[in-house]
């Protein structure tokens, strides 16, 4: 009778455990439904990779996107964003895209639309807690350009600036001593897809552009070192060739210890394979490349952004289609290494009432710190732009 109640119990264990594993496996994830935060006249405001649009100064929330007649400064105030009437006149029929590179009181911010590429200044007053425009500088594009598609700032241990663009199938470069004043561009590649892009980032001591090139399914670099003339460059360096792993999408976040990681999309667009890649640069430039994020036959992931905490948290932000109900959401991810490799955990789902497309995420440049808010941006192709604190789900 004992060894029935103990096979009983045993099984009623088994049977609790097995439910729990289960039901642990199906929780789904959160999703919380946004309403936009403005609207401008300006679809896909927050376009385009792989640009990065907002800063934290102070405690306070800053964010440049675009409008139909120029960028336009927002600000946080409260619970609400105040647009920033003084700076956007002065930017009014200026180029709309925009990526920003922050440090201290000053602001600089590279403006991309077609042909034309112009860096403007602002400088913070902590009095006023106001930024003031201070200049418009218009970088040297050839009469010959017809196409760039973005482009990306940085900054390097000599305080002097970069510009990388996409242009005429040519990954180019600019270069400036005090941010103002800027050299004719100069190509670090001649032989790019004409859907490619690039994306510069500073790293200790030197300078990395990064780049796809589709024709020959390869995502590649190029490094300037600090203490070389502005057009010493190192040779072609492959990060990954071959299987259909390159596209147009990158992002990437540099960690304090010197590492980088970037987040990019490939081309193999196939069920059940995956679509991104997780890209470790270690401090002596060697790379490791993980893939991740799988297409399914309901759900299309596409264009990543990545960033981190300075406690080392690692967060990616993904858009993703429902290829059956052609509804879009983002996907905020935490990023852990475990057990010698890599997990991704989806933390949270961001849907909206529209049915078109939400997309075109976009952070920071610098990482989050760990006392401040945590905020992603993206959009919709109505002008609505949408905002989330990833502290919403870290800190619960």
């Amino acid at each position: 009778m004992r060894k029935t109640h103990l096979l009983i119990l045993f099984t009623l264990f088994n049977l609790l455990t097995i439910s729990a594993t289960t039901w642990a496996q199906e929780v789904p994830t959160p999703e919380l439904f946004l309403t936009p935060i403005f609207q401008v006249n300006y679809g896909d405001a927050t376009a385009d990779k792989p640009q990065s649009k907002s800063w934290t100064i102070n405690q306070e929330q800053w964010l440049i996107v675009a409008d139909e007649d120029g960028p336009k400064l927002w600000k946080k105030e409260g619970q609400r964003w105040t647009s920033q009437r003084e700076v956007n006149r002065a930017w009014e029929n200026l180029p709309s895209k925009a990526d920003v590179l922050n440090k201290g009181d000053e602001v600089h911010v590279v403006l991309v639309e077609a042909c034309d590429l112009n860096v403007v200044k602002m400088v913070y007053s902590p009095g006023t807690k106001q930024y003031k425009h201070q200049w418009n500088a218009i970088l040297p594009v050839p009469a010959e350009c017809h196409s760039i598609e973005t482009a990306t700032l940085t900054q390097d241990s000599n305080n002097s600036y970069w510009v990388a663009a996409d242009m005429n199938e040519k990954i180019m470069v600019w270069y400036s001593a005090d941010g103002e004043d800027w050299s004719e561009p100069f190509p670090l590649a001649d032989d790019i897809n004409p859907d490619d892009i690039s994306l510069i980032v500073s790293l200790e001591d030197q300078i990395s552009v990064i780049w796809s090139n589709q024709d020959t399914q390869s995502i590649n670099e190029r490094i300037h070192y600090d203490e070389d003339a502005p057009q010493v460059w190192s040779e072609l360096r492959v990060v990954q060739q071959g299987d259909s792993n390159a596209d147009d999408h990158l992002n990437a976040t540099v960690f304090e210890n010197g590492e980088m990681v970037l987040v990019t999309k490939n081309s193999v667009d196939q069920i059940g394979s995956p679509q991104f890649v997780l890209r470790i640069r270690d401090r002596l430039g060697e790379w490791t490349n993980i893939p991740f994020e799988n297409l399914t036959a309901e759900h299309s992931p596409s264009r990543p952004i990545i960033n981190h905490v300075e406690s080392g948290q690692i967060f990616e932000i993904h858009a993703v289609k429902n290829r059956v109900t052609n509804r879009y959401h983002i996907s905020v991810n935490e990023v852990k290494k475990k057990n010698g490799g890599w997990e991704f955990k989806e933390l949270v789902q961001l849907k909206t009432e529209i049915n078109g497309k939400n997309g075109d995420a976009t952070s920071s440049k610098a990482s989050f710190k760990p006392e401040e808010a945590k905020l992603i941006f993206f959009s919709d192709e109505l002008g609505n732009v949408y905002s989330f604190d990833i502290d919403h789900i870290i800190k619960k």
